[in-house]
């Protein structure tokens, strides 16, 4: 981190990234009648996916953000299906409360909401570190070397984490490695007369189908609408060699009456772990760039809105109290592990064990119902249930020829409750001393497992 050289015209608030947490946060805190500027290194017309996402229907409700329509709501599905590695078991969720959104047209809609609040965006300029005072982020530092300073910055910059990965305190600079990660690749087909099937399982156009479990990762379909079939896959880095684009790419060429041409799609690395720290000295980390996605499904566009909504109220009230120390920007740390950093360190515990199952063992905890319809509902939600003794003991018996694979699961378990009830010990208030050994003892629950 660079240290401040000269003094500068100081902004209320600087917001790297002009993302999905980025946008929500520079409307929420203008709409405040704070000053706001969002640092953005692609221009306008690059801004956004060329895809389609899940999000969460009630994060527009607690950000604020009125629902997609239009254009930029693509046709809603009955409910999710989860099919195991080897076809055999098809399993129906209840229910699917997502809406599946045009990143593009979404991003769109959340600059101009931004900027009708009054924030100021400027794209084309890259930031390249973060400047600092002592133990205080004061500003950031742009490509062109230019220094920009600020009472709050926000790191919305995605997976580069260009600001937090420059700060060498607690976890903020926490080194991502490639076993937190998941390549995912998509492309939209144009769909001919006649049906799709999936290894002779019929594709019903109202639903979303999730082939979980292959190849360390997972695959989808889903028809966008009657003529147009989206084709995605996501596999976990350092388990699995096998690329996304050639598993999307045999699915289509296998396929007749799904024409070759690609209508749009793409992808790249996806970071699904735990949260890091989220906060310090005038400075707070919302979305991918505080590992905020849930780590079983690596949907985060809704967790990214909730925690913009969470980041902007408390640096709103703590910039009107003019103390935007760690002290006053720790309840959005604190809200957001309730809310959700305690389910995903959990799940991000029970993911890191699953990754370790081959293909046949995940298909055979599904075949025989020990992966229950409800843990997969709650896996999908980004939630977290502790798992009770009852509950492993009939898994067990439902496995019982399988001891190893049993013993694998119990452990898993074990582990995940663990760490779910570790993050529940969390410091409500920032004590360096109490959250430093806090913090040891998260690392020392997943240390075991990471090496593996």
């Amino acid at each position: 981190m660079s240290k401040k050289k000269q003094k500068q015209k100081q902004t209320d608030v600087i917001i790297v990234g002009a993302g999905i947490a980025g946008c929500v946060l520079a409307f929420h805190l203008a709409n405040s009648r704070f000053e706001v500027k969002v640092f953005e290194k692609e221009k306008l017309d690059n801004l956004g996916h060329d895809w389609c996402d899940s999000i969460e229907k009630k994060a527009f409700a607690y950000a604020n953000i009125p629902p997609p329509k239009g254009k930029e709501r693509k046709n809603d599905r009955d409910h999710l299906v989860i099919l195991s590695p080897d076809f055999q078991s098809t399993i129906h969720l209840k229910h699917y409360d997502y809406w599946i959104v045009d990143r593009k047209l979404f991003q769109e809609r959340l600059v101009a909401l931004a900027e009708k609040a009054g924030a100021e965006f400027n794209f084309g300029v890259e930031i390249v570190e973060p400047i600092g005072r002592g133990q205080w982020v004061v500003g950031v530092k742009t490509k062109e070397e230019q220094v920009e300073n600020a009472r709050i910055v926000i790191d919305c910059s995605g997976k580069d984490r260009i600001l937090a990965k420059n700060i060498e305190i607690l976890d903020l600079n926490v080194e991502m490695k490639k076993k937190d990660k998941v390549k995912a690749y998509r492309e939209l087909h144009k769909v001919t007369d006649g049906k799709i099937d999936w290894k002779n399982i019929p594709i019903d156009k109202n639903l979303l189908y999730y082939r979980y479990g292959f190849e360390k990762g997972f695959s989808w379909l889903n028809f966008e609408d009657n003529n147009h079939l989206e084709v995605g896959a996501g596999v976990g880095k350092g388990y699995s060699d096998r690329s996304p684009k050639a598993i999307v790419n045999d699915f289509i060429n296998s396929k007749s009456n799904v024409e070759n041409e690609k209508i749009r799609g793409g992808g790249g690395d996806i970071l699904i772990r735990r949260p890091t720290t989220m906060v310090w000295y005038g400075f707070l980390a919302v979305g991918e760039a505080a590992c905020q996605v849930v780590p079983t499904n690596g949907c985060g566009i809704g967790p990214a809105m909730i925690a913009a909504k969470m980041a902007a109220e408390v640096a709103a009230d703590a910039l009107r109290r003019k103390e935007v120390s760690i002290n006053s920007l720790w309840q959005y740390q604190v809200n957001f592990i309730e809310e959700r950093g305690r389910n995903h360190a959990a799940l991000d515990m029970l993911r890191k064990h699953a990754l370790l199952f081959s293909e046949e063992e995940f298909s055979f905890l599904l075949n025989k119902g020990i992966v229950t319809k409800n843990d997969l509902e709650l896996m999908i939600q980004g939630k977290y249930k502790k798992i009770g003794l009852l509950k492993m003991f009939l898994a067990f018996f439902k496995g019982i020829k399988r001891i190893k694979l049993m013993l694998k699961m119990g452990k898993a378990a074990v582990m995940s409750n663990r760490i779910y009830s570790h993050y529940k010990k969390m410091p409500k208030e920032y004590n360096s001393r109490k959250y430093f050994e806090w913090l040891l003892g998260h690392m020392s629950l997943f240390e075991e497992i990471e090496q593996k």
